[in-house]
């Protein structure tokens, strides 16, 4: 931008105004204008400039960004282009990289979609700008539905893998220049998909800040004849900075048409049974925040109040019926409805000499209850040393959970990383008993590969039950286990690398596989050699994931009904030019059918392309 400014005030310079013939007389002795005439086109090239010159562009003041926590030593940390280049149309799609999370859903994108912690789907929490994303929508029970969670809004997402729970930091796009920045996403391929965004982001010079953004999709599936829908998604922001503090307000809006998915397509009688009934509905949240200071900023003290509010409304049509051969019908809908939940969120903390803290009490509102959920982070940073802390009582589920943590790297080649947490349930008998879970972890780098192995173990507990893909889903318990993690990733031959993970477990469970692995071979360059201003990069990528078998409880038993292993090879290749990318996706390119829950088949063949292209105007 810089170099587009200097660039653009040189042109102005060199480019002077021609005064018309009969304005300017020139001097026969000297051969220059007259005095009086030199003022004149001296005047006229001012007001000329300045009509046509660039306002120089400024950075005002940052609008306030939520506490994001970062795992010791950890990877799972996205911004900015890694984000955009992940390969991730939904919160789901991304936390099914990491090992240890495992995805289902009903079908492709409007379809629910969820993601287990080591089985237990109830152990994923999501905190959006500091706002806990609470699951209020009845139809899903006590767990979130990733795939309407904003990720196309996002600049920053960052996991903390805790050895019993995951929870997911989000932060939404900001914008700091007073020059408009637009960006525009075009997106379409199979299953007649077609994907649409635009955003606009400005600030004004009296540190004023103004976001609108919106995205739009429809997808049609030819093959499995229900699982379509549609969506409308809207965000916008307000806001004012100056130094240290900065007032803003978000609203977020999802419109959602979503179809009945048929359970066993391929069956001679296709059946609705205790499948994903058909949505049509709209799910917003909205907050004001008012901060003082950044989080991220070492040696400074901070502090954020937020007044948030959720919101999920429902007017779906229903049909008398459960079981249709018909494809089109929809099964009986159980949920039509209205649901909110307020939330208050009072952040303060601090850093200083390598330590660094911060307390939150959050207060939720809804459905006739209030509950206060006080929490405390703790850290220390010292030479090869990492220790951190994070105690919470009383969250949505009413579960008193305590971590720890500790990283040591003694050398520069080898770091040893654990953590344990505590997790009590207020009620054993509504969410199980106590329990503990631990991982304990050593990586080592050699020649730019880096290699990772550990032991994961969890004790006796019960796992929360999907209930939107199956009614009769139910949380079951199950016993103690351990499993292990591995990965690998590095440089193989200059910009070839490679990345692997995976974790295996002593045997299948519910909601989670005996094993599951995820593998790419890529190369990643900007070629500075050839384009050292670095506006061309190339990203070309070949993906394979294995998942063996795992179970869905039923009320019909136990063991209940089993997905069977998949094998999913896939592709991923962008071209950044400038600042215009232009990108192609394939997914399950040798087209075996699979699925990752019991019935719902997945797309054949799948891919999508597109282009994204940002602006500064």
């Amino acid at each position: 931008m810089a170099a587009l400014l200097l660039w653009g005030g040189g042109s102005l310079g060199a480019q002077q105004p021609v005064p018309p013939k009969d304005s300017v007389k020139a001097d026969t002795a000297t051969g220059r204008a007259p005095a009086a005439d030199s003022a004149k086109a001296d005047s006229v090239r001012r007001r000329i400039a300045a009509r046509d010159s660039i306002k120089a562009d400024s950075i005002k003041a940052p609008l306030a960004r939520a506490e994001l926590p970062v795992e010791q030593g950890g990877r799972w940390h996205w911004s900015g282009e890694s984000l955009r280049a992940a390969g991730a149309l939904t919160l789901a799609d991304l936390l099914a990289q990491i090992p240890g999370a495992t995805g289902f859903r009903a079908n492709w994108i409007p379809a629910a979609q969820f993601v287990s912690w080591n089985g237990d789907a109830g152990r994923v929490r999501v905190f959006l700008d500091g706002v806990e994303q609470d699951a209020i929508n009845p139809r899903n029970g006590e767990v979130l539905d990733l795939g309407v969670l904003p990720l196309w809004q996002l600049e920053e997402v960052s996991v903390e893998r805790g050895p019993g729970e995951l929870r997911v930091h989000l932060r939404t796009w900001r914008v700091e220049r007073t020059t408009p920045y637009t960006r525009t996403d075009i997106t379409t391929g199979s299953e007649n998909t077609n994907l649409y965004r635009g955003y606009f982001g400005k600030r004004l010079r009296n540190g004023a800040a103004i976001q609108v953004a919106a995205q739009q999709y429809n997808t049609t599936s030819p093959r499995l004849v229900a699982g379509d829908g549609s969506s409308l998604q809207v965000f916008g922001r307000l806001g004012w900075a100056w130094k240290h503090l900065s007032v803003d307000g978000a609203w977020n809006r999802v419109g959602l048409d979503r179809a009945a998915s048929i359970r066993w397509p391929l069956a001679t009688a296709k059946t609705y049974a205790n499948g994903s009934p058909a949505f049509k509905g709209a799910l917003g949240s909205a907050y004001a925040r008012v901060a003082w200071g950044d989080p991220d900023a070492r040696g400074k003290p901070w502090m954020q109040f937020i007044a948030a509010t959720q919101m999920m409304s429902e007017n779906s049509k229903v049909s008398a019926t459960t079981t249709q051969t018909i494809p089109g019908s929809a099964p009986k809908d159980t949920v039509d409805s209205a649901s909110s939940r307020a939330q208050y969120v009072l952040a303060a903390g601090a850093s200083r000499w390598g330590v660094r803290g911060s307390v939150t009490g959050r207060l939720r509102a809804g459905n006739g209850r209030t509950d206060f959920s006080p929490s405390i982070r703790l850290g220390y940073d010292w030479r090869f040393v990492s220790l951190a802390a994070f105690a919470e009582t009383r969250g949505a589920d009413s579960t008193r959970r305590v971590d720890l943590s500790a990283r040591v790297a003694p050398w520069r080649w080898i770091d040893f990383a654990g953590a344990i947490s505590r997790y009590d349930p207020a009620s054993a008998a509504t969410r199980g008993p106590a329990f503990t879970a631990s991982r304990l972890e050593a990586s080592t780098t050699w020649l730019g590969v880096t290699l990772t192995g550990g032991l994961l173990s969890r004790d006796v507990t019960t796992l929360a039950a999907p209930i939107a893909l199956d009614s009769g889903l139910v949380r079951v318990g199950t016993g103690a286990v351990k499993g292990v993690v591995f990965g690998g990733r590095g440089r193989l031959y200059k910009n070839l690398q490679f990345d692997i993970n995976g974790v295996r477990w002593e045997s299948a469970g519910a909601y989670r596989p005996q094993m599951e692995v995820h593998s790419a071979l890529l190369v990643s360059t900007a070629w500075l050699s050839r384009f050292p201003r670095d506006n061309f990069h190339i990203l070309a990528m070949g993906t394979y994931n294995h998942r063996t078998p795992m179970f869905f409880p039923t009320t019909a038993g136990q063991v209940g009904e089993q997905t069977g292993p998949t094998d999913i090879i896939g592709a991923r290749l962008e071209i950044r030019i400038e600042s215009g990318t232009v990108f192609f996706q394939a997914e399950n390119t040798v087209g075996k059918p699979y699925e990752t829950a019991p019935g719902y088949l997945m797309p054949r063949r799948l891919q999508y392309y597109g282009l994204r292209w940002n602006f500064w105007n």
